[in-house]
Parts: structure tokens; sequence; C-alpha cells
């Protein structure tokens, strides 16, 4: 008999998701034309969305792995928590995270290049909008405008835990999901209590 347990997990924003994903277009290796001024560049979320060719949004399964595993900083167990024991069993299913979001005007039968794609309008009741604010950038304190695509609260996606149960029971993981959803969230601006969720439905097999 097995001791790895299976969970399809059903999670709905109740806080807006943005993304801010630093891929290999953020340093690009040749020398581009500049937008905007230095901590000011209104096309920075045409490098830092991810989307797939039909225009739908998605997350990569390491922002899954992280947020179950910060939220089991907060199950306890004896005189410490569960995050480590999260940290070596975890495994999530899937590589790609499809949100139930896309890029306004599509799918349209043609493919997304975010290079191309009209910018996003503002307006946060929209299902999918541009958010525009400002931050502080860690290393000089100096405050930057950040330009991330969000998808507004409701948002929902499904995808595939798996696990060790000798090692974490299938109430912690559940319990570490919760506490993420609650505590943690997911995607960019957490510090600021965005990505926040709750849990749908949490289905486990043997």
């Amino acid at each position: 008999m097995s001791n790895i347990l299976t969970a399809k997990v059903t999670i709905r924003g109740t806080r807006p998701l943005m993304w801010h994903w630093f891929g290999p277009d953020a340093i690009p290796l040749e020398k581009v034309e500049k937008a905007g001024v230095a901590g000011n560049d209104p096309t920075e979320w045409r490098r830092s969305c991810l989307v797939t060719k039909d225009g739908q949004l998605f997350l990569n399964s390491n922002y899954v792995f992280g947020t179950v595993q910060a939220g089991g900083k907060f199950v306890p167990r004896k005189r410490s928590n569960i995050m480590a024991a999260i940290t070596a069993t975890l495994q999530v299913a899937e590589d790609r995270i499809l949100i139930d979001r896309y890029m306004p005007g599509f799918p349209n039968g043609h493919d997304c290049n975010l290079k191309t794609v009209e910018t996003p309008d503002r307006d946060a009741s929209a299902p999918t909008y541009l958010d525009v604010r400002s931050v502080v950038n860690p290393q000089t304190k100096g405050r930057n405008v950040r330009y991330r695509v969000a998808a507004a609260p409701g948002w929902q996606t499904t995808f595939t835990l798996q696990w060790d149960k000798t090692v974490v029971s299938r109430g912690e993981m559940e319990a570490a999901l919760i506490e993420s959803g609650h505590l943690v969230g997911i995607g960019s601006g957490r510090k600021i209590g965005m990505g926040r969720f709750e849990i749908v439905s949490f289905v486990v097999n043997e």
C-alpha cells in the first residue's frame, strides 16, 4: 500500500491576484529601447505576466508550492510547525496552474503576444485589469511605480498536490492550505494582502 496521497484542490480568490514574474525578459541579453523613466516603466507588465497562447493567465507550480509551504508555518506540531515537513514531501503535479481569467479580448482565435496586445484598463472591477501603484524598492528604499496585470477577486483555479501521509497527514495538509489562503496568499503583492483565497474543495484520493 502506497503512502502517497493525491489531493485535487480548488481555490477561489478573496483578494486580487497579481503577476510580477521575473523571467528571462526582465534582464534582456541585448540592449533594448527603454520605456518610461527609471522606476516608472508603463510596459513592465508585458515582461512580468504569464499567459498561454490563448491569452489565459496562469501561475507556475512553484507559486503553489511556496504558498502551501508558507502556510505550514501556521500549523503547529509539538513545539514547532509542519513547514519543514511540507518542504520535504510536497509535489505539485501540474507545471502550469491555469487561472479562470484571460487577457482582455481573448480568446479570439489568435495567439496572445504580450509585446503587442492592448494595455488592459485600470478598472479594478473588471475580471482582468492593470494594477498601478507605488512600491518601495528594498535595495534603495526609494519608490517605484509598479505596473502589474491583476485578476479581480473571485478568480479560481484547480491544482493537484501529492505528498507522503507518513510525513504530513491529510488533515495537516488541508490546514496548511487553509492558513495559506487566510494568512499568506499567492502571486505578487502578498506583503500587502494580495492573492488571498479560500478553499472551495479539497478531495483526497489514496
